[in-house]
């Protein structure tokens, strides 16, 4: 009868219900230094210990065993004579340091504090460490931002324009064809351009056609419209008909000229990447001359201010935006 009976327990009795890795309750390492366990009690302090865990932990019976991530070390140490140093360690975790000077406890009092210190920042490492906050993924940019930082990227620009000309001081209107082709960095541009204007003046008609230099800078109004500012210098050869340049050694109808100055210009956007542009503006001609007109002998200076103003269609390639460059600097209209 006994095997049976023993049987039918064992057959009646609930198998044991395994217990999961997060339900496992934390072992307790306790150790005291050589110096901490001369002046305090080891076996009350492991006792009161004990009590002050309660069911959130179980207080091993020797300060070493296997290693894992539910076990907690504690150490209590005389960091001098009146001041008790704890440390304590759960799992993978790191040390907390703690020191309660004791000059003012005496006996079981000292016993009872370093205890409750113990037990507080046992149950303080016990708790579940909170992930970390995951950043947030950058934004991409918007339209706006892209098209505001390729204002700042490097360009090409390559410019055919019809031009005119006008110089007050002998009564000169020349038009025609000019282009150049300028390179923009960090927002300032630089290019060359070259002119060829006739018409009539004063003293005949006159040909020019000059090859120059200039710099230029724009303010934007909005993605389709912008202003343009240049400085220029420029030199020039220059032909008359129906007179003679004076102290020129030649033919007497050939001679050269220098003029300075700026202008401005609105700039439209037609589309990506074509614009229409519109210049006016001043500049001084450096280099005066004289002619006779034939048969007259009328004298002319050609010298003064030199007015252009121009009419163009402006291609411009800028370099690719580096978004993820963007993202990271954080910028937005």
């Amino acid at each position: 009868m006994a095997p049976a009976t023993a049987r039918a327990q064992a057959a009646a009795s609930p198998e044991p219900t395994a217990v999961s890795a997060s339900q496992r309750l934390v072992e307790v390492r306790f150790a005291l230094s050589s110096s901490a366990a001369k002046q305090l009690s080891e076996p009350r302090l492991r006792r009161l210990l004990e009590i002050e865990l309660g069911d959130e932990a179980v207080l091993a019976p020797a300060p070493m065993g296997p290693l894992g991530d539910h076990v907690a070390y504690v150490w209590v140490d005389l960091a001098e004579p009146s001041t008790v140093a704890i440390e304590v360690r759960v799992g993978a975790r790191t040390v907390e340091h703690r020191e309660i000077a004791d000059a003012e406890l005496t006996g079981d009092i000292a016993v009872r504090v370093i205890a409750i210190a113990a037990a507080e920042m046992v149950r303080a490492q016990m708790r579940p460490l909170r992930p970390p906050k995951k950043p947030p993924a950058p934004k991409p940019p918007s339209p706006e931002a892209i098209e505001a930082a390729s204002r700042r990227t490097d360009a090409l620009m390559w410019t055919p324009q019809l031009t005119a000309a006008f110089v007050p001081s002998v009564g000169a209107t020349m038009f025609g064809p000019s282009a150049d082709i300028g390179f923009r960095r960090f927002g300032t541009s630089a290019h060359l351009f070259a002119s060829w204007l006739t018409g009539p003046t004063d003293f005949g008609s006159a040909r020019w056609f000059e090859v120059g230099l200039a710099g230029e800078y724009r303010a934007w109004v909005s993605p389709s419209w912008r202003f343009a500012g240049e400085l220029s210098a420029s030199a020039a050869a220059v032909r008359v008909t129906d007179a003679t340049v004076v102290g020129e050694p030649g033919n007497g109808l050939d001679t050269w000229s220098a003029r300075a100055g700026g202008s401005v210009a609105v700039e439209w956007r037609v589309r990506e990447p074509v614009w229409l542009t519109l210049g006016v503006g001043p500049s001084a001609v450096l280099r005066s001359f004289d002619v006779v007109t034939s048969p007259s002998g009328a004298r002319s200076s050609f010298e003064g201010v030199f007015v252009g103003a121009s009419l163009g269609v402006l291609f411009e390639e800028r370099a690719p935006v580096h978004v993820k460059a963007l993202q990271t600097s954080g910028v937005q209209p």
